[in-house]
């Protein structure tokens, strides 16, 4: 059982259609990817959420040498991520801490994920994103001045757009960067790179 209504939604029906539907070029991805790599240098990276990994082949593609994991709770998006021979394991957000060690990665990171949580559960999620970081937390979501509910495909309480960066800062972290995310790659997405406290 899934502990979320959003959850639900994502790992049934829905959330294998988004995957089917979504098969871009993960290529287009790569020069953004590589930006992110030359400012952090992980030698580790947690993408939580990552469906089909396109994120994850970018960023083998940018550095083979990082080790990189991923996590989604659509079952037909990790086989297909097996496929892509990415390692990737059926756990979500608020299941960080049972599958990974506290700060196991270098940089942990969301895109298109944070929009998708409750507010009611979003700042236990982005709890859970900082503890499994050693030092980066990277957020690609659509960006608001204030919480916007927004109408997703028909349904309601399904999508929230934020300001995810002012939202990390309240939790502690320091903003390295911020900045708007390449329209062909990420659709209207913003990003914000953070950094844990010493």
């Amino acid at each position: 059982m899934r502990s979320t209504p959003q959850e639900e939604f994502w790992a049934g029906e829905f959330g294998t259609t988004y995957t089917q539907r979504n098969r871009g070029d993960w290529s287009a991805r790569v020069p953004f990817w590589r930006s992110i790599v030359d400012a952090t240098r992980p030698r580790s990276i947690l993408e939580v959420g990552c469906n089909r990994g396109n994120n994850l082949k970018a960023l083998r593609d940018v550095d083979p040498s990082i080790t990189l994991y991923g996590c989604d709770i659509n079952l037909d998006a990790i086989e297909e991520a097996h496929d892509a021979d990415l390692h990737v394991v059926e756990a979500s957000v608020f299941e960080l801490g049972r599958e990974w060690p506290v700060g196991g990665f270098d940089l942990v990171f969301t895109v298109g994920v944070l929009i998708h949580i409750a507010p009611d559960d979003l700042h236990q999620a982005m709890a859970n994103i900082i503890g499994a970081s050693a030092r980066y937390v990277l957020a690609v979501e659509y960006p608001a001045e204030q919480e916007t509910e927004i109408e997703y495909r028909g349904h309601s309480e399904r999508l929230w757009k934020r300001p995810f960066g002012d939202l990390y800062r309240a939790q502690g972290l320091k903003l390295v960067s911020k900045g708007e995310a390449p329209a062909e790659a990420f659709d209207r997405c913003a990003w914000w790179l953070l950094e844990k406290g010493a």
